[in-house]
């Protein structure tokens, strides 16, 4: 599985180290591409419910503008990721070693530029996250929001150590002039990738966090090699067959990782193999099929590689290898748009786990006793008010306070106020008091004792709940 491609037969081959022919229609074929993933991104969102969803009551909305632009800057910034790891696999470990050949110099190059635009997919993207939650546009954003989500918050701490990891790839790529240099750049970029997988992520929501976080990591890591890998040696491997021999090696052992990780972060995130399978039937699990039916499509044609179009290339006959390789590229692709939606989109109700306040569960608060409103609090549409990577500990609307589970002693909670009115958040015990304006994201220091935390405001007697920390 390898896309290192040598010139065609009826082509002059270029010395080594010098670039490939530069055709016009690649323009064109990257611009039907990129409409293409749109597409493909558009529908997988609304085939998961994640495009077109009503907001939760009683949050204001950033607007369409915002609710679309997100994922589509998401789908930007993991592309970029990709673009840079591969560009820097081929110039780090795939291309002959030693001094740096031309054709290395150039992936170093485009991966710098690469790099700079995962940066600023990133920055964007969580000013995106903070416009969403916060039900405002990006022009309109306080910049208290925006401080606490990028300190206080694992999600925006994880985006700053993305930017600032990748800003380092972007300058340093195009000073680098030696193997060693690309091969430590190549290691950032990775780390960049796992950053977000630590720090924040839909895997904190499994029983076991960290095999959860380890498993994400090793689908994300293998899986941007991989996509990464074949198209780079598609772009600037022509010629070295030793380049696409190698890569072929490891394409094999990241899809196996890639499969691997990927069913068991399905199990872990849904709740076991039965939650898989009856999530299935949902936009969620059409979308999780999708995602594993382009995996496997692209495992097939990678045994095609090994089998007949790797021993053609080494006979000096690329052609069918480039088709082919072209075909896995865009299946890959469509593969990444397609796991951009599936995280934006919400999980089946079964297995997004218990969504009760834990007042209603503690058997206290507004919603205990009630039976309308214990069936609300299971369905309660604020629970788990989740934005990509961001989920928000405590809502405030209207009506009430709502919980989205239980947080772990000394933690960061993560408060926003979707109302027009000042509210506190008042411990029975004065634990904790935290004063939280209209309209307003911030977060305060979870007692760090475990226990059961009643809490009120002092603003309306109504408004009651408990905090469990664990």
């Amino acid at each position: 599985m390898s896309s290192a491609v040598a010139p065609a037969p009826t082509e002059q081959a270029a010395p080594a180290g010098t670039p490939g022919p530069r055709r016009p229609a690649s323009l064109t074929v990257a611009g039907a591409g990129a409409v293409g993933l749109l597409a493909v991104l558009v529908g997988a969102l609304v085939v998961g419910g994640a495009a077109g969803a009503d907001g939760a009551a009683g949050l204001q909305q950033a607007g369409q503008l915002v609710e679309v632009g997100a994922p589509v800057v998401t789908l930007v910034g993991r592309l970029a990721a990709v673009g840079t790891v591969g560009a820097l696999l081929v110039a780090a470990v795939l291309l002959p070693g030693g001094p740096l050949s031309a054709p290395a110099r150039r992936a170093l190059r485009a991966a710098s530029g690469w790099a700079l635009v995962w940066a600023l997919a990133t920055a964007l993207g969580g000013l995106l996250t903070v416009s969403r939650l916060v039900g405002v546009p990006p022009t309109a954003l306080d910049s208290s929001s925006v401080r606490v989500f990028f300190v206080d918050t694992g999600a925006g701490r994880a985006a700053l150590l993305v930017v600032a990891l990748s800003g380092v790839v972007a300058l340093a790529a195009r000073r680098s002039g030696g193997t060693t240099g690309a091969r430590l750049l190549l290691v950032v970029a990775l780390a960049a990738l796992v950053v977000p997988v630590v720090l924040s992520g839909h895997s904190s929501a499994a029983e076991d966090h960290l095999l959860a976080v380890t498993t994400l990591a090793v689908h994300v890591v293998a899986a941007s090699l991989w996509v990464g890998g074949l198209g780079a040696l598609l772009w600037w491997g022509r010629g070295p067959v030793a380049a696409a021999e190698r890569f072929s090696v490891l394409a094999l052992v990241c899809w196996a990782a890639t499969a691997v990780s990927g069913v068991l972060a399905a199990g872990l995130v849904l709740g076991g193999a039965g939650a898989v399978v009856a999530a299935l039937g949902s936009g969620y699990g059409a979308l999780l099929l999708a995602k594993t039916l382009g995996l496997t499509l692209a495992g097939v044609l990678g045994w095609r590689h090994r089998q007949r179009t790797l021993p053609a290339l080494r006979a000096g006959r690329p052609g069918a290898f480039r088709r082919l390789a072209a075909v896995e590229v865009a299946v890959l692709l469509a593969t990444v748009a397609l796991a951009v939606a599936l995280a934006a989109s919400p999980p089946p109700p079964a297995a997004a786990g218990a969504t009760t306040s834990p007042a209603a569960a503690a058997g206290s608060g507004p919603a205990a006793g009630n039976p309308a409103a214990d069936d609300q609090a299971a369905v309660d549409p604020m629970a788990g008010h989740d934005h990509g990577e961001l989920s928000v500990g405590v809502l405030i609307d209207d009506s009430r306070f709502h919980v989205t589970g239980p947080v772990t002693a000394g933690q960061r909670v993560t408060v926003f106020n979707g109302t027009d009115q000042r509210v506190t958040i008042t411990a029975d015990d004065g634990s904790f008091d935290v004063e939280v304006p209209g309209h307003t994201l911030l977060t305060f220091l979870a007692p760090d004792q475990p226990g059961e935390y009643d809490f009120t405001s002092r603003h309306s007697a109504t408004y009651t709940d408990v905090l469990v920390v664990e």
